[in-house]
């Protein structure tokens, strides 16, 4: 998509049919032809066959839709469809389109797949953004405590967050089918709540999650390339409580996969490594500094062998988009039995 296209909020049924059907207008695939009417139907034919889809307008798409009891001849239509849900929705054969392209139909003479090809157009009200740098203290305590029944009060305390954004965090990750709840509160007890799906909030983090907005990187140059004796320089001259350590130094110590490159951290406050102990360089350092815009990254966190470490979930968020084989360790932890345990 061209940069300076406009997005568009779809605010009305009416014209998301109308979007719809100028987008599909009369197309041809793989000899269907395949015509959107503002009736609300979809129709395709070929060589005597003949399907009419009974279009059903959303515009606010939620895993709700899962539970729906759809027949055959209908099709969802949204705005816009995160790529998540419509991969629950393609593994439960249910039909959708949205108007930034996307468009999967099941039928018994043929089936179409086609991802979205743009993002021009928006739903009236984003999908609940669970992943902000606040909002992830919540997403980072429940998945690092994966087994935990929770209160409110006690996820409050746990993420240093305001109680309202927990109440309304916690009704969104609900609404999504992340988190159950166990149970009501009352006079007498609170309302208690536990992770649901594990491997599917993670995922979700993963899709929503940009290095470059939530941090920002300082490289050294040290002299020296035995990466604990840089570790350990960086933890005695900058304090062990001021210096959590991540990616693939922090890996090695939960579960090796790749020869680590360098060592990084993060680092509670903005103190730069003084010479001669580390040369601050632009790129190919063996250090990296990381100053996080949310202190959320330093909650959860281990000690192994002397050595403050992030969470495991924050150690895997943090190798994925950070080369040399950062990915490959990423996904070696993540399958490892003790991952988040």
């Amino acid at each position: 998509m061209n940069g300076n296209t406009k997005t568009e909020v779809v605010n009305s049924a009416h014209r998301l049919l109308e979007l719809f059907q100028q987008s599909i207008g009369e197309q041809q695939f793989y000899g269907f032809s395949i015509q959107s009417e503002v009736v609300s139907e979809l129709r395709l034919e070929a060589a005597g066959q003949r399907l009419i889809l009974l279009i059903l307008p959303r515009l606010n798409p939620s895993r709700k839709l899962l539970g729906q009891r759809l027949e055959l001849g209908d099709i969802l239509l949204c705005p816009h469809l995160p790529d998540l849900l419509a991969e629950d929705l393609r593994r439960a054969g249910i039909n959708h389109a949205d108007l930034n392209g996307r468009l999967f139909i099941k039928a018994p003479f043929l089936l179409l797949d086609r991802d979205a090809k743009t993002n021009r157009y928006r739903n009236p009200t984003s999908a609940p953004n669970l992943f902000t740098l606040k909002t992830s203290r919540l997403i980072r305590a429940l998945l690092s405590q994966r087994d935990v029944v929770w209160t409110q009060e006690a996820l409050t305390a746990r993420t240093q967050v305001s109680r309202t954004l927990v109440s309304l965090a916690l009704a969104d990750l609900i609404e999504e089918d992340y988190v159950l709840r166990l149970a009501d509160g009352n006079r007498h007890q609170p309302a208690t709540y536990r992770l649901k799906d594990f491997d599917r909030l993670l995922d979700a983090w993963r899709a929503e999650d940009r290095w470059e907005k939530r941090a920002s990187i300082q490289q050294y140059s040290l002299l020296t390339n035995d990466l604990a004796e840089i570790a350990r320089t960086v933890r005695d001259g900058l304090g062990a409580d001021r210096v959590f350590f991540t990616q693939w130094w922090a890996a090695h110590w939960r579960h090796p996969f790749t020869t680590p490159p360098l060592v990084s951290a993060y680092v509670k406050t903005r103190r730069l490594l003084e010479p001669p102990a580390g040369r601050p360089v632009t790129s190919g350092g063996n250090l990296w500094l990381i100053t996080p815009y949310d202190e959320g990254v330093f909650f959860e966190t281990q000690t192994v062998a002397g050595f403050n470490l992030v969470s495991d979930i924050q150690i895997y968020l943090d190798l994925l988009p950070a080369g040399q084989r950062g990915p490959e360790q990423a996904e070696a932890l993540r399958n490892w039995e003790g991952f988040a345990r």
